[in-house]
């Protein structure tokens, strides 16, 4: 899978951005501020369809301007046009080949990318809302399934919240919700386990190797319903629910625990372990998401190497260079730098700065 040619109009910080390109690699030199990331973002809309950098759509249409569109042409076993429009008041439309999904959702899985950037700090310091986002988005790549189950939960913890929040809580329908809720908490429960044992064996070899193989590095789940059932947790936790007009109990309230030898990683681990960790994990999920689907991701970096020490940048050069990733681009403020990481991985790559 490759892009070919890639187009941003009134995307974010361009007006009219057009790049054409053959090769593996395509690094991206430039200051601060001009637009590097931005590209790399395009390129996570289309396949994933939404922005890795902004909380929302309308942030990705350009300032003073109605309407924003990414268009480009991506090689895989067949010649494929994709383009993504976004409006102001207007809902976003998603086309392949000139026809729009009927639904976004349609089109989550049929491409794929993973970025590495500063910001997946917060995958270590942030709530644990957002190490759930995390798994939920390799999850819903590979298993249509259990992205229309995550959907549905949400809506009804949504509906069953709202009503906790009435002057007088209607019991029968709480009670009817929970029936509808149980058996779907069930199921992503035990899709999260069996994804998360999988996954955690990898993420641990991928450090240990980042590390020079000096230091061990784990994942924990952490569920309410490990030990309970959705039914018996709301039933203990009512009066909680009601008191507090929220619920309390469910997959909602998840956690992934990431671990330095014994201690937990956010507490004790220093800033290069830390820096080591976001590395490993976001390998871990290429590496995952290839074997599941058999397609090969777009990795996309985003001003990693200003963010690793110089031990840890050489070993993540020697495994992209062994492993198969697949179309890379990756930016820089360093065009020299640039330049030494695709020539050390003897991959055919194109520079291009943006002033």
């Amino acid at each position: 899978m490759k892009v070919h040619k890639l187009i941003l109009i009134s995307f974010k910080n361009h007006s009219d951005f057009r790049l054409e390109m053959n090769e593996d690699v395509i690094a991206i030199a430039g200051l601060n501020g001009v637009g590097k990331t931005s590209v790399l973002d395009a390129i996570h809309f289309l396949c994933i369809g939404k922005s890795y950098f902004s909380a929302t759509d309308i942030q990705c249409i350009q300032e003073g301007e109605i309407q924003s569109g990414v268009l480009a042409t991506i090689a895989t076993s067949e010649k494929i046009e994709l383009k993504v429009k976004l409006k102001r008041g207007g809902r976003k439309v998603i086309e392949r080949n000139g026809v729009p999904y009927k639904k976004v959702t349609d089109h989550i899985g049929e491409f794929m990318a993973v970025t590495i950037a500063p910001g997946d700090i917060e995958l270590i310091y942030g709530s644990n809302t957002v190490r759930r986002s995390f798994i939920n988005q390799i999850l819903c790549q590979v298993d249509a399934n259990h992205l229309a189950e995550l959907i549905k939960y949400n809506r009804l913890i949504e509906h069953r919240n709202k009503h906790l929040k009435e002057d007088t809580v209607d019991l029968a329908l709480i009670h009817t919700l929970d029936f509808q809720i149980a058996p779907l908490a069930a199921s992503i429960y035990t899709r999260r386990s069996e994804f998360l044992k999988e996954f955690s064996a990898v993420y641990a070899e991928k450090y240990h190797l980042l590390s020079g193989e000096k230091e061990l590095a784990s994942l924990q789940y952490i569920s309410q319903l490990e030990h309970n059932t959705y039914a018996e947790l709301v039933a203990m936790n009512q009066r909680k629910d009601i008191a507090v007009q929220r619920s309390f109990s469910g997959i909602h309230k998840d956690e992934l625990e990431l671990n330095i030898g014994d201690f937990p990683l956010k507490k004790y681990g220093s800033q290069g372990q830390i820096k080591t960790s976001l590395i490993a994990l976001k390998i871990a999920e290429f590496t995952y998401l290839q074997k599941a689907t058999g397609k090969t991701p777009f990795l996309l970096l985003d001003d990693i190497f200003e963010k690793i020490d110089e031990e840890r940048a050489s070993v993540l050069t020697q495994i992209v260079k062994n492993d198969n990733f697949g179309q890379i681009f990756i930016t820089d403020t360093n065009e020299d730098r640039l330049n030494t990481f695709c020539e050390e991985i003897g991959i055919p790559y194109k520079t291009i700065t943006i002033s």
